[in-house]
């Protein structure tokens, strides 16, 4: 693993949303599965839920069973409504704003690199404070292709001027890893968030971290941040 950051200077660090910083795991499996109940369809448990998601939400929700123009704009509509009502559901992961700040005050570049929208990023941003550690950030809105297209690195490595081999992404799902090595940015997959532990083994990321004391362990030891 340590070969494939050797020689290598960090510049900037490109951070998913949800299930990385934000822990909206069950916000999105409690809302799906209503959708999936009053649309009389089946419904997921969570160990499912976890196996079969995917970055690109349209892909995901036809895996769910959701296909038509109609279940689609039900469940949108439905999403949207629960963001306001059930926004006490979301929180920040233990630590990982610690790790934010440390890098914040360091002068690393850090673009948010996700597939959600933008209103549900700026959500996070007015409940947890979190525009100032991002210059840049690229929503689902912003590129016409989602994880594991490159597309959405891409796009933030330009807007951040760094070369995207001087780049770390952190990743809660094997599309965001997959997308990161297609552009041969160094890659930490973390297993708290939407993907199961062994899908982000799989995905064979540079570094894993079970948790954020040992994504920071990662940023600090074997990185040299």
């Amino acid at each position: 693993m340590l070969s494939a950051t050797s020689g290598r200077k960090v510049s900037a660090f490109l951070w998913d949303a949800d299930g990385t910083i934000v822990d909206s795991r069950n916000f999105a499996f409690d809302t799906t599965n209503e959708v999936l109940r009053r649309l009389g369809k089946r419904t997921f448990t969570s160990e499912e839920f976890r196996e079969l998601f995917l970055a690109d939400w349209r892909v995901h929700i036809r895996h769910m069973g959701i296909n038509s123009e109609d279940e689609v704009r039900f469940l949108v509509d439905t999403w949207n409504t629960r963001l306001v009502t059930d926004r006490h559901k979301f929180k920040l992961y233990d630590g990982v704003l610690s790790i934010l700040r440390y890098l914040h005050l360091r002068s690393y570049k850090m673009a948010l690199v996700s597939s959600s929208s933008r209103s549900q990023l700026q959500l996070y941003f007015n409940m947890f404070a979190l525009n100032e550690f991002f210059s840049t950030v690229i929503a689902k809105e912003d590129a016409d292709a989602q994880k594991p297209s490159a597309k959405p690195i891409t796009k933030a490595v330009e807007q951040l001027k760094v070369s995207p081999g001087n780049c770390v992404l952190i990743d809660d799902a094997e599309d965001g890893i997959q997308a990161a090595q297609k552009v041969g940015a160094v890659t930490i997959g973390v297993t708290w968030g939407f993907n199961s532990s062994q899908r982000i083994t799989d995905a064979k990321p540079d570094f894993i971290a079970e948790t954020p004391k040992e994504l920071y362990r990662v940023i600090t030891e074997k990185l040299s941040c």
